[in-house]
């Protein structure tokens, strides 16, 4: 219902949804879209004649065609108005063409997620294939290395040892970067399997950080580990855990400065157990932090001594952790150091039976 001056009073819902008018507040020339700009309310109520073909604007976007009736009752126009059928037919018509071309790119996307799901099968396939092949020639070389540092190097000359120092390092490297893309390789054809058992998790933590010790002593870092004594065993794949605990030191130390300490912490409790890493290095800001267990994942913050890495050692733990229903959290900021705390919860302790 429209007053005299055509400003509307009254509408039904219907209105409202399509226009987003508001009574008393909203002129009906004001939802006309005038192309020709011949619109003039009281010709078309004078002229009693209907329907008049007029195009609405629509609070969604487009405006829409509608046939309007009018009727003058007293001082108030009545306005009826309906969609017109070729609008309509068009819009039923542009609607079944957008309902098929959503159904034909449903169907390319379908048959492009499942090439690529056959890519990168093979990819892994490929990927743990090369990795096994190298991993042999590979420990070849790094044990060959070994040998000679432990037995031949003080007959060589100081440019010689360096050189042969160089070859055990990178045959390191190497090893490690094999390792990883054998774990990545697993994960991704979801065959990551955990082997669970009982297990001592101060001893499991001990073995770990043997390696983590020569690391440290190379670097000058300080290695402090401090364990609560666990009462009861837990279940657990012991070699991923210490894997896992390997990777979190290990890019800790990588991180610190000569002088720096890295400190370890074990918390046996009744319901969980808990070990955290803490560093004082360079901190990571949020961004950072949110990339730190993705795929190749590199942070704005360089490692103290220009450190390598594949970049698939946290994503590997993360994997790790999480397999065995445990959490990490990660605490950290700009020149504040980082702490990773990972969690294991009650289920997956367990007592031994007795015999």
């Amino acid at each position: 219902m429209l007053s005299c001056d055509g400003r509307i009073l009254e509408a039904n819902e219907s209105v409202r949804s399509l226009t987003g008018c508001r009574e008393n507040d909203t002129a009906f020339s004001d939802l006309v879209v005038d192309f020709a700009g011949t619109f003039n309310l009281m010709d078309l109520v004078q002229a009693r004649s209907g329907p008049h073909l007029l195009n609405i604007k629509t609070a969604a976007g487009p405006p829409q065609s509608y046939d309007f009736y009018f009727e003058q009752v007293q001082n108030r126009i009545l306005v009826f108005g309906r969609l017109d059928a070729r609008e309509l037919a068009r819009m039923q018509k542009q609607l079944l063409s957008l309902n098929q071309e959503l159904n034909n790119l449903t169907r390319r996307l379908h048959k492009q997620n499942a090439e690529l799901a056959r890519l990168n099968q093979e990819k892994n396939q490929f990927l743990g294939m090369a990795a096994h092949d190298l991993r042999k020639p590979i420990g070849l070389v790094l044990t060959y290395s070994e040998f000679l540092l432990d037995e031949a190097a003080r007959d060589l000359e100081p440019e010689h040892q360096n050189f042969l120092s160089t070859i055990h390092d990178r045959s390191l490297f190497m090893k490690h970067l094999v390792d990883d893309f054998l774990d990545v390789s697993a994960i991704e054809a979801r065959r990551f399997d955990l082997n669970l058992q009982p297990a001592d998790m101060p001893n499991v933590l001990s073995k770990s950080l043997e390696i983590n010790r020569l690391q440290a002593r190379k670097k000058g870092v300080n290695l402090q580990v401090d364990m609560d004594p666990c009462q009861k065993p837990v279940v657990i794949d012991a070699p991923k855990i210490e894997q896992a605990v390997t990777n979190l030191v290990s890019n800790a130390i990588d991180y610190s400065r000569q002088g720096d300490t890295v400190r370890v912490r074990l918390f046996c409790r009744p319901d969980h157990l808990m070990f955290s890493v803490e560093d004082n290095g360079p901190g990571m800001s949020r961004q950072d932090m949110e990339k730190l267990f993705t795929p190749f994942g590199r942070t704005r913050t360089k490692k103290t001594a220009g450190e390598k890495s594949t970049g698939l050692g946290l994503m590997i733990t993360h994997k790790i952790i999480t397999a065995h229903n445990g959490k990490l959290h990660v605490d950290s900021a700009p020149d504040r150091g980082t702490t990773i705390t990972v969690t294991l919860p009650q289920r997956c302790q367990f007592e031994i039976p007795e015999e």
